[in-house]
């Protein structure tokens, strides 16, 4: 990559071709780390689990989502918890950490994370399908050391969302809402807040896109559109979508393993 050559009143070249050797490393390596970050998060370990330990393709079944809690309905709790935790530590926060290790500036390490969340959701391996990357983000967030926006989100979905009113979509898009706003009150770098507010954006598309799976027809497309987004599912009821099987199960029969 030529960017830039200089050259001395001898027309020795020599400083220009160390410059452009510098300045093309500085642009190349970034890339590789967040290209490396959407690689390592587009493994889709919910869909290989579910595989292995049901018989399914998690895609066909109640939400459609690749990931934790989808995989908590249809191959139990404990194991849909260990690959949530997975989902977080291992795809969100160690890029992040590797990254902030191996020197790389703060807006890089953002990249990583977002990277990432991005492979998660639509991951390489699954043609661009996958999960909606709420695990992966919190494990970003982990990864900065955002601790009391940490606490917050986990109180609004956690608390709010699972215990109280137990359904965490609508209560997931509020920390989404939020985030950024907190990220601002608790002063943290421009890249930082930057990078929540994309967050956001990356994970609300992924409710509208799903899995590429088009409009549940029952309702109006603008209906539909605005469940996808407040509650990320295209109906009104949470079971009605939870529970959904294939209408041929060309998978196998379904195996409902307790924990």
């Amino acid at each position: 990559m030529r960017v830039a050559t200089l050259t001395t009143k001898n027309g020795n070249r020599g400083t220009g071709v160390a410059v452009e050797i510098l300045i093309s490393y500085q642009l190349i390596v970034p890339i590789l780390f967040i290209l490396g970050g959407y690689l390592w998060g587009s493994v889709p370990v919910a869909f290989l689990v579910a595989r292995y330990k049901s018989g399914i393709d998690l895609r066909q079944y109640g939400s459609g989502n690749v990931g934790a809690t989808n995989l908590m309905e249809h191959s139990g709790k404990v194991t849909g918890f260990v690959v949530g935790m997975i989902d977080a530590l291992g795809k969100g926060t160690v890029p992040v950490i590797l990254a902030n290790l191996l020197g790389q500036e703060l807006w890089v390490q953002a990249g990583v994370g977002l990277a990432a969340i991005c492979g998660h959701n639509w991951s390489l391996v699954l043609r661009f399908t996958g999960g909606r990357g709420v695990a992966t983000a919190i494990g970003v967030i982990l990864g900065f050391q955002m601790w009391p926006e940490s606490i917050i989100t986990a109180i609004v979905l956690g608390w709010f969302g699972r215990f109280i009113f137990r359904d965490t979509g609508f209560w997931t898009f509020i920390s989404l809402l939020i985030l950024p706003a907190l990220a601002f009150v608790f002063g943290r770098p421009a890249e930082v807040i930057a990078m929540t507010g994309v967050l956001g954006v990356l994970l609300i598309s992924k409710r509208v896109t799903a899995n590429w799976e088009p409009l549940f027809p029952r309702y109006p497309w603008y209906r539909v559109i605005g469940y996808r987004v407040l509650w990320d599912r295209d109906v009104p009821r949470k079971e009605e979508w939870t529970e959904r099987r294939p209408i041929s199960d060309n998978d196998g029969p379904l195996k409902h393993v307790p924990d």
